[in-house]
């Protein structure tokens, strides 16, 4: 089966540990990294047999053109990120620039109804455009938010969200979904904590 996984250090660390412990197992899973909107539209046009990481939230986007293998694959937090300590939530924002990855849909629902936002291809333009102060917040992922502790340290960090990150399959693919399911439950598979690394 072909899998789609997000092109981010934690995207990659997963589909590693999903190729390795699928390896000898039917059905054999390989992984395409790419964007997250690319992703999806490659899941709900049936071009690819799964996608990863999604949190449970991505139900409504996808219908019944995919289902969800139960099993977590990471567990961890959504962020908001700021120079201001006085900011502990994104209602506390005012018209402030939030800064958002394109294609991360957790980020757009924390955002509320928060007016002056900016959608961005990749933390690392965001990241940047906040130490360049083009930005006075942004929201990232615990585990996205690792490889920038250094350039960060200083930063206000508010957890907005917790919760786990799962594998789609194609609707075509749900056959497999008791197997992957199990190979999971069994394997040395250890959800990855994303926010303890």
């Amino acid at each position: 089966m072909q899998l789609a996984g997000l092109e981010d250090a934690i995207g990659r660390e997963v589909g590693e540990k999903l190729e390795h412990i699928f390896a000898d197992h039917n059905p054999c899973l390989s992984v395409q990294y790419m964007p997250a909107s690319r992703s999806e539209a490659l899941l709900l046009s049936g071009e690819i047999d799964g996608d990863f990481p999604r949190l449970p939230e991505f139900a409504p986007y996808v219908g019944a053109k995919a289902v969800m293998v139960p099993v977590p694959l990471i567990s961890g937090e959504g962020l908001l990120v700021t120079s201001d300590p006085a900011i502990k939530s994104v209602d506390d924002l005012g018209a402030v620039t939030l800064g958002l990855r394109r294609g991360t849909k957790w980020s757009s629902e924390a955002a509320g109804g928060h007016i002056n936002r900016i959608f961005l291809p990749s933390y690392d333009i965001v990241v940047d455009m906040f130490l360049r102060r083009r930005l006075d917040a942004f929201l990232i992922e615990s585990n996205n938010l690792k490889q920038y502790e250094a350039q960060l340290a200083s930063a206000t960090k508010t957890v907005v969200r917790q919760g786990h990150a799962y594998l789609w399959l194609s609707k075509k693919n749900e056959k497999y979904l008791p197997e992957i399911t199990r190979v999971l439950t069994q394997s040395d598979f250890q959800t990855l904590n994303a926010y303890d690394q």
